[in-house]
């Protein structure tokens, strides 16, 4: 009997997600776009010469860029079930290893550094290819404790946290790795197209057309493929999946692969920004990014969730977070902000399925 109720719930996990209305604003995203425009219109009306400036919104989108990145690596990582602490220091990390790579090469990095010995810098594109590998293998390392050791996730992933900030500041010894200004890398972070003529020109930083890029590519694989099903079927009801034949150890680490390749990314994208990595950035950047995931509409306790809504998420922080300093708000006020807001989101998650049960 259990097994045959564990198939039907798989069934009625999968029925819903092949069902899913394909509009861009579903019933669950509706209100927090709702929130989001009128975050943008309280703060337009509050400094209506500065807000909707390109410069200022370039801001906004590179901030979205950075939290939705993670976030969305936080999405999949939480559909099923798990969580994700170490992003933040991941890309302080990644951030330190790219930029070491391109500017001196493995034998600055340890362990390579005892075997290599002196070796040249590499180029850019094969040091990217290496640190978002790395990233992968970080999560692949996550997945494998959580489904193999049957570790919690938050225990492995807060170890990483601790792991990764010390591997950065230890391969730095604390000092950041700075990139010669006319350096093309840094045309990742720094570079943006330019929408318009004028100074009203809309300047879209290339960070926003990666997130965007990247948001098409994950909303694919759980709109419209098998494995995303399984994801949500996972998350929905790990038991029941496994029993419906989902290779449920496999998902899981997928999910986590890409939660680490998405920390990498970031890291990567934050020392092209910054022309520098450095071991002290990253710091609550996995909160910003849980924050973000919960605020958009995903669910604790796995099972729900969507791209969309997470990019609405980080949106909605970031333009938070600019408008708070636009009006001059204590930087210790923000916190608190983040902090209500985040207690607010979780608790009506709460309360939506305690009404559905």
């Amino acid at each position: 009997m259990d097994i045959q109720n564990a198939v039907t719930d798989t069934s009625t996990m999968l029925n819903r997600v092949r069902s899913r209305s394909p509009g861009f604003l579903r019933a669950r995203e509706l209100p927090i776009a709702i929130v989001f425009l009128g975050l943008c219109l309280f703060f337009w009306q509050e400094k209506p010469d500065v807000f909707l400036r390109p410069a200022n919104l370039a801001i906004i989108m590179r901030f979205v860029a950075t939290f939705g990145l993670l976030a969305i690596g936080e999405l999949l990582v939480i559909i099923t079930g798990g969580i994700d602490l170490s992003v933040g220091s991941m890309t302080a990390l990644t951030g330190v290893l790219v930029a070491t790579l391109i500017m001196k090469g493995f034998g600055a990095v340890p362990p390579f550094d005892a075997l290599l010995g002196d070796t040249s810098p590499i180029a850019i594109l094969p040091a990217i290819i290496v640190v978002l590998f790395f990233g992968g293998l970080v999560g692949l390392w996550h997945g494998l404790f959580v489904t193999k050791l049957h570790i919690p996730p938050f225990i492995i992933t807060l170890g990483t946290w601790l792991m990764a900030r010390g591997a950065a500041a230890y391969i730095t010894r604390g000092y950041p790795i700075v990139f010669p200004s006319d350096s093309a890398f840094l045309n990742l972070g720094q570079g943006k197209v330019t929408l318009g003529d004028g100074a009203n020109a809309l300047q879209i930083p290339n960070m926003f057309i990666v997130l965007v890029v990247a948001a098409v590519v994950v909303a694919f694989i759980l709109n419209a493929t098998t494995l995303g099903r399984h994801i949500y079927a996972v998350g929905g009801n790990t038991e029941a999946a496994r029993v419906s034949g989902i290779n449920v150890d496999r998902v899981r680490m997928f999910s986590f692969v890409a939660s680490g390749m998405m920390g990498a990314l970031v890291g990567i994208l934050l020392a092209s920004r910054l022309g520098q990595g450095t071991p002290t950035v990253g710091t609550a950047y996995e909160l910003w990014a849980i924050a973000a995931t919960v605020i958009g509409g995903t669910s604790l306790f796995g099972g729900e969730g969507t791209v969309l809504g997470v990019i609405l998420g980080a949106a909605i922080m970031g333009v938070m977070q600019n408008g708070m300093v636009l009006l001059n708000v204590s930087s210790y006020l923000q916190e608190i902000v983040l902090g209500v807001v985040l207690v607010i989101a979780v608790t009506w998650d709460m309360w939506r399925r305690h009404r559905q049960t």
